[in-house]
């Protein structure tokens, strides 16, 4: 049998389409079907959103978005490679049915921060000269992640980003529900162009402070509920709206 992270993603697809099915059924389903042992605790610690009720299990992101918990992720890193650069910042806020409920905020060690970095977040060396090492402020990261659903502005930079230092750190990888405000911007907002800088003037979300973290979660937030408003009704779940997001023809 076949047992890897990869995996994993059969079991969101399964269960993305039903509302609930009986936990004996879906273990039947990926040994005769896929051909996949799965382990529900490793699934849970990679972010994947199970409910177990009883005997049935269902994904949490079929429940109605203003019930569902959301995450708003972003990092400052010391360039664009995620194999050769650093993280040094991670800011997050965790959101759910219109609030913040809890945040996170932390810088990460590295050896050198470059000058056009420092530039441009305002971060240099002695900023992070007695800041925890990556390894330690990703573990924290991921407890506060939980099994939310995972969004970013340019989704793919900061997931993929973080997924590569996870995986360099022999700490368990993300395979979170994932929303990037980017993508979801472009379908419900009318405006010239949508980076976050530019969407913070446009719709006058006009927050002061810009490339740290914490305060363009912040703005990924406000992006996020503008376009909450301009849903069509059909759109109730996280899973509807993961689809409508990442549907090219929407």
């Amino acid at each position: 049998m076949q047992n890897n992270l990869d995996n994993y993603e059969n079991l969101i697809e399964i269960l993305k389409e039903k509302d609930s099915i009986a936990l004996d059924e879906f273990m039947e389903i990926l040994d005769n079907e896929y051909n996949i042992d799965i382990n529900i605790e490793i699934a849970k610690s990679l972010g994947i959103p199970l409910f177990i009720n009883g005997d049935e299990i269902s994904l949490k992101t079929r429940d109605s978005i203003f019930n569902s918990l959301f995450c708003i992720v972003d990092i400052e890193t010391t360039g664009f490679s995620p194999q050769e650069n650093d993280i040094i910042e991670i800011g997050a806020i965790k959101y759910k049915n219109g609030n913040i409920i809890d945040r996170f905020e932390s810088y990460a060690f590295t050896k050198e921060i470059p000058d056009k970095i420092t530039e441009i977040t305002g971060i240099d060396g002695s900023m992070i000269a007695n800041a925890p090492k990556i390894n330690k402020v990703l573990e924290r990261f991921k407890i506060f992640l939980e099994d939310s659903v995972f969004m970013a502005h340019n989704i793919t930079f900061d997931f993929n980003f973080i997924n590569e230092k996870l995986s360099q750190n022999k700490i368990p990888i993300m395979k979170n529900r994932t929303i990037c405000t980017l993508q979801l911007a472009r379908k419900t907002i009318q405006a010239p162009k949508y980076g976050l800088g530019y969407l913070n003037e446009f719709l006058n979300i006009d927050y002061p402070v810009r490339h740290r973290a914490f305060a363009d979660c912040i703005i990924a937030l406000k992006v996020f509920e503008y376009s909450l408003l301009n849903l069509s009704n059909e759109i109730l779940s996280v899973e509807d709206l993961i689809t409508f997001t990442k549907n090219k023809k929407s």
